[in-house]
C-alpha cells in the first residue's frame, strides 16, 4: 500500500514539474523579447528641414548714376535719401547768385493778392496787416523780456523774426503796396519777378526713375553691372571704402549732387572656396540672410578659377539701406531640403530599396520603403505618405512613412516582425 502511494506522488510531482515547466517556458518566450526590446530606441516622425549654409563676405553691385552740378551757389533739397522718384522729378534747386529775399516775399504777396482778386476777397490784405501788427507787438514785448533775462541767443532769433515781419508789412502796406493795383498790373509784376528768380535758380531733376541716394563711396565706377564679371577679389581687398554724404549748403561746378539707383534689380558678388563652388549653379534660387533681412535671390553667374569661385547673385527684393550699403556679411542657404526628417541610422537597404522599420499597431517592426529628398551627416529628409516610382512603362504609387509614424533607430540591428515594447 505504501509503495503504491509513493508511486502516485512521484507521478503527480512529474506532472506538476511538467506543467510549471510549460508555464515558465511560455513566460520566457513571451517576455524575453520584451525585456530585450527595452533597449530599442524609436522616434516619432515630424516635418523638418536640412540646410546647407555658407558664410559670405558680399559686395553690393548697383546700377547707379551720379549727377553732378553745372553751377555754383547755395542748394536746396526736395527729396529724402532713399526716396523713390520718377524720371524728371525735381531733386534740388541751385541758387546761382544770392537771391534777394525781398524779391521772394514780393512774389509771395503778389500771388496772394492775385488769388484774392480772383476770389473777390478784397479785405484779405487788411486782415494780413492787422495780424502782422499783432505779431510785431508780441515780438517787441518778447524781445524786451528776453533782454532783461540776458538770453541773447533768443534775442537774436526774435530780431530776425521781427525784421521779417516788418519787411512783409512794408511790402503790403507801405510805399510798395500792391493793394491799389489792378489784376493786370499785378500779373505783369508777377511775371517780372518770376523771370528774375528763374534766372537765378537752376532746377536739377532726376535723369532716370529710381531711388535717390546722397551717399557715394568711390566704388560707383567699379561695382556696376557693366563690368562686374571682371571684378578682381584682390583689388577690392586693397581698396578702402570712404562713404561721403553729398548734402551741403553750397556747391561748386562739377561737384556730385546725388545719385540715382536702379530700384528694380541689384546684385551681390562673393567669393567662396574652391570645394564649395559645386553648390552653386546658375539659375538656382538661393535664400540670402542679412543681419536685418532675409530675401530670395537667383544665382546669376558662377566664375571659377584656380584659387576660388566668384558667385554673382541677382536680387529683385530690397534690404534696409541697400542704396548705400557696399560691403555686408551674409549667409547663403544653398540647400534647403524639406519633408519628414529622420535619423540616418534609421535607414536600411533591403532588396536594393532603401527603407525604415515602422512600429505597427501591434508593436511589431514593419519595413517601409522611402524616397530620399536630401541628407547631411546626421539626418535625412524623406517624402511623406506616398511617392511614385517607375516600373517598366508604368508608374505606381508606393506607400511610405507618414507624419507621426514611430520609426526605429539603429535599423541594422532590427529584424522584420520583431516585437517592440
Amino acid at each position: 500500500m505504501g509503495k503504491k502511494d509513493g508511486k502516485g506522488r512521484k507521478k503527480r510531482n512529474k506532472f506538476y514539474y511538467f506543467f510549471f515547466g510549460i508555464v515558465i517556458l511560455y513566460l520566457l518566450v513571451k517576455f524575453i523579447p520584451v525585456v530585450m526590446s527595452t533597449t530599442i530606441e524609436t522616434d516619432i516622425v515630424k516635418f523638418g528641414n536640412i540646410q546647407v549654409v555658407h558664410q559670405l563676405n558680399c559686395y553690393v553691385i548697383r546700377n547707379e548714376k551720379v549727377v553732378k552740378s553745372n553751377h555754383e551757389g547755395s542748394i536746396k533739397y526736395f527729396v529724402q535719401d532713399g526716396e523713390k522718384v520718377e524720371k524728371g522729378y525735381k531733386i534740388t534747386e541751385i541758387y546761382k547768385d544770392t537771391v534777394d529775399q525781398t524779391t521772394r516775399k514780393k512774389l509771395e504777396i503778389i500771388n496772394q493778392r492775385i488769388e484774392s482778386l480772383n476770389e473777390n476777397k478784397e479785405n484779405l490784405f487788411e486782415h494780413d496787416v492787422q495780424k502782422l501788427e499783432r505779431d510785431i507787438n508780441k515780438l517787441i514785448h518778447d524781445l524786451k523780456e528776453y533782454k532783461e533775462k540776458e538770453e541773447f541767443i533768443k534775442v537774436e532769433e526774435l530780431k530776425k523774426e521781427l525784421n521779417n515781419k516788418l519787411e512783409k508789412k512794408r511790402i503790403i502796406a507801405g510805399d510798395k503796396s500792391f493793394a491799389g493795383k489792378n489784376l493786370e498790373a499785378l500779373k505783369q509784376e508777377q511775371q517780372q519777378l518770376e523771370m528774375k528768380l528763374n534766372h537765378a535758380i537752376v532746377t536739377v531733376v532726376s535723369p532716370e526713375s529710381g531711388m535717390i541716394s546722397y551717399y557715394i563711396d568711390g566704388y560707383e565706377e567699379i561695382l556696376n553691372p557693366m563690368n562686374m564679371v571682371a571684378i578682381q577679389f584682390e583689388e577690392l581687398k586693397q581698396r578702402r571704402s570712404q562713404v561721403m554724404d553729398l548734402r551741403r549748403e553750397k556747391v561748386i561746378s562739377g561737384q556730385p549732387l546725388f545719385k540715382v539707383v536702379d530700384n528694380n534689380v541689384w546684385y551681390l558678388v562673393a567669393w567662396v572656396e574652391k570645394d564649395l563652388v559645386s553648390s552653386y549653379k546658375a539659375g538656382k534660387k538661393v535664400t540670402i540672410k542679412f543681419p536685418k533681412d532675409q530675401i530670395t535671390g537667383e544665382i546669376f553667374k558662377v566664375i571659377e578659377n584656380d584659387e576660388n569661385g566668384m558667385i554673382i547673385f541677382k536680387m529683385d527684393e530690397f534690404i534696409e539701406d541697400f542704396h548705400r550699403i557696399r560691403n555686408i556679411q551674409a549667409e547663403a542657404i544653398v540647400v534647403n531640403y524639406e519633408g519628414l526628417k529622420i535619423h540616418n541610422d534609421s535607414i536600411i537597404e533591403r532588396d536594393g530599396k532603401k527603407g525604415v522599420f515602422v512600429v505597427d499597431v501591434s508593436r511589431f517592426a514593419r519595413f517601409k520603403p522611402i524616397k530620399v529628398i536630401g541628407y547631411d551627416d546626421a539626418y535625412t529628409i524623406i517624402q511623406n505618405n506616398i511617392f511614385y516610382e517607375k516600373e517598366g512603362e508604368d508608374v505606381k504609387a508606393v506607400e511610405t512613412v507618414k507624419l507621426y509614424d514611430e520609426v526605429l533607430r539603429n535599423a541594422s540591428r532590427i529584424k522584420e516582425g520583431q516585437f517592440v515594447y
